[in-house]
């Protein structure tokens, strides 16, 4: 009699277990909210069905050299695939090459587009620990070769606007330029200093242009600047370039913040919220017209973690179970 309750108590133990260790596993993933339609990125989330992927973009410094990747529950994605990323880090990740400290890092991908249109509207996640610099340009050019003009820059980030270790997101930014162009060049750079090992992990990543333009914001006169060869590395001095783009307005991160995962980032938090009202990063030349925003709600939905109502009932089963087995476990033993 004994054994038999011993083994009925073992098999229940056993399916707790599994149940409880399947419901962590949901409700760790970070869930946000889909890109909006007509993205012109290849690959925004940076991933091959389940598996992290750099397929549609190109390392400036060479395949597999400087760029890698990241897939861990604290990534942002958006739907159940673990969370995937574009790394640049010390060590390989989940593949790629290996973050260089002090280094310019250079991730970028070309997309067609319609020149007749000339509202660009952008969106990424990024997240920075320590860092020099993490910044989001795109060029306009009249192929997929170049030369390019530097025409928007969404995202600029230093240390002292670092998230901090917690996953951020702009809003639906917008820019109305003078002309479209028929190719967009969409460049992810980082550089962390010297002495760390975390730089700064980028996905969902959105572009897109539409025909809905607002007030042109002037820009002066600018050299076009030439594409970086695929084999060639970038100098470790990031060279100044001539186009003058008005300075972004950085966001200000507003993050939740959730317990410390160790990871390949070194993140300390995960954040997927919007990023409310900005904040300049430097002093920003004033535009002889004012750039036009495109309205967006603030509001993101948090994941929801939330426990089932299946789950709780098949706990309250479970523990209605324990306690039938423990009173038939107590009149054993006085026999």
């Amino acid at each position: 009699m004994l054994r038999f309750v011993r083994f009925r108590f073992f098999v229940w133990f056993t399916t707790l277990m599994l149940l409880l260790g399947s419901g962590t596993a949901v409700f760790a993933q970070t869930i946000v909210d889909p890109l909006p339609e007509n993205n012109l990125v290849e690959n925004p989330w940076f991933r091959e069905g389940n598996k992290p992927s750099l397929a549609g973009w190109t390392d400036a410094a060479g395949s597999n050299v400087i760029w890698s990747l990241s897939q861990k529950q604290s990534n942002p994605g958006p739907d159940q695939v673990l969370g995937t990323s574009a790394r640049l880090a010390f060590g390989s990740g989940q593949g790629g090459g290996t973050g260089q400290a002090g280094v310019d890092a250079y991730l970028y991908q070309v997309v067609a587009a319609d020149p007749s249109l000339n509202h660009l509207r952008f969106k990424i996640h990024w997240v920075t620990q320590w860092i020099d610099q993490a910044t989001v340009t795109i060029y306009g050019g009249n192929s997929a070769d170049g030369p390019w003009t530097a025409v928007w820059v969404p995202l600029d980030i230093n240390q002292s606007t670092s998230t901090g270790g917690a996953w951020t997101q702009t809003d639906l930014l917008d820019r109305t330029i003078a002309e479209g162009f028929p190719f967009y060049k969409i460049e992810l750079y980082g550089r962390y200093p010297v002495g760390r090992q975390q730089g700064v992990k980028y996905t969902g990543v959105y572009f897109s242009v539409d025909g809905n333009a607002g007030e042109v914001v002037e820009l002066a006169a600018s050299a076009p600047t030439e594409t970086v060869p695929a084999t060639e590395p970038e100098p470790t001095t990031r060279p100044v370039r001539q186009t003058a783009v008005p300075p972004t307005n950085t966001p200000v991160p507003t993050a939740t913040v959730v317990p410390n995962e160790s990871d390949d980032g070194g993140e300390t938090a995960v954040a997927a919220v919007s990023t409310p009202d900005p904040e300049p990063t430097r002093p920003a030349a004033r535009p002889t017209q004012p750039a036009r925003t495109t309205p967006v709600p603030n509001s993101v939905p948090t994941p929801d973690n939330s426990i089932s109502p299946v789950y709780l009932v098949i706990i309250g089963v479970l523990l209605l179970l324990v306690i039938v087995l423990g009173i038939g476990w107590a009149r054993a033993a006085r026999r």
